[in-house]
């Protein structure tokens, strides 16, 4: 019996498979994934022709109590959107009312948030639905009693360092018609005593030197502590409006 052979073209088809065959191993990810992992590439990425947002930011101190950066311009502002409510405090402060809006426009650097406040409040105690309103267009963060407690032991020791004697230079400052209700409270307090507390009050500096005059005055009230702090405060006041 002849034996029949069948040869193949060995080389042929291994040329074939080596063309069909990819020259590396890669894992193709689904579409899906692909975009995702396509996606967080480009968060990765910086890439500068991307269009920047600029964040401006500003430090608020600690002793910042009320929502007014530039408290001059952003007052003026709140007085003119809120009209109404301002000529009420204009009707019910009277004769007070440029000392106030002196005080409303006080910068910052020169006057503290929690000394502004309190005179504000001193000033509109006698109607705490109009002080309520302010607080509530300052936008007043309130504070807890440690920092009331704080924010007055800080007043007090700016009063007590004031040096009254300034206030001989500007006596017209001083009046009854300006601070009605001091004198009336240094009546009540001094009774007889009183007209004496006075004329030393207004004693000129050619008749009695600065030294000499405070070291009465404060002689004079070592036992009314309360008319001798509401002196300082209005000097402190004065001496303000004065530079």
């Amino acid at each position: 019996m002849d034996t029949t052979y069948l040869v193949y073209p060995q080389k042929d088809m291994d040329a074939e498979l080596t063309q069909k065959r990819k020259t590396s191993v890669t894992f193709d990810l689904p579409a899906e994934q692909q975009g995702d992992e396509e996606t967080a590439q480009e968060l990765l990425s910086p890439c500068a022709t991307s269009p920047t947002i600029d964040i401006h930011a500003q430090i608020v101190p600690d002793t910042m109590l009320v929502a007014l950066f530039d408290r001059a311009s952003e007052m003026k502002e709140l007085i003119h959107y809120n009209k109404t409510f301002f000529l009420a405090l204009k009707s019910h402060l009277g004769t007070k009312w440029p000392r106030f809006e002196n005080t409303l426009y006080c910068e910052r650097q020169k006057m503290p948030d929690y000394e502004w406040m309190k005179r504000i409040s001193k000033a509109l105690q006698a109607v705490p639905s109009l002080l309520e309103k302010f607080k509530e267009l300052v936008g007043y963060l309130g504070e807890e009693e440690e920092e009331e407690e704080a924010a007055d032991t800080a007043s007090d020791y700016f009063f007590s360092h004031v040096p009254i004697s300034r206030i001989r230079r500007m006596p017209q400052r001083l009046s009854k018609e300006s601070y009605p209700q001091f004198f009336i409270n240094c009546q009540e307090s001094l009774g007889d005593d009183y007209q004496a507390f006075y004329d030393l009050l207004f004693t000129s500096p050619d008749q009695l030197e600065d030294h000499a005059w405070e070291q009465q005055m404060h002689e004079r009230l070592k036992s009314r502590k309360n008319i001798l702090e509401q002196l300082q405060e209005i000097v402190a006041y004065e001496i303000e409006e004065e530079e």
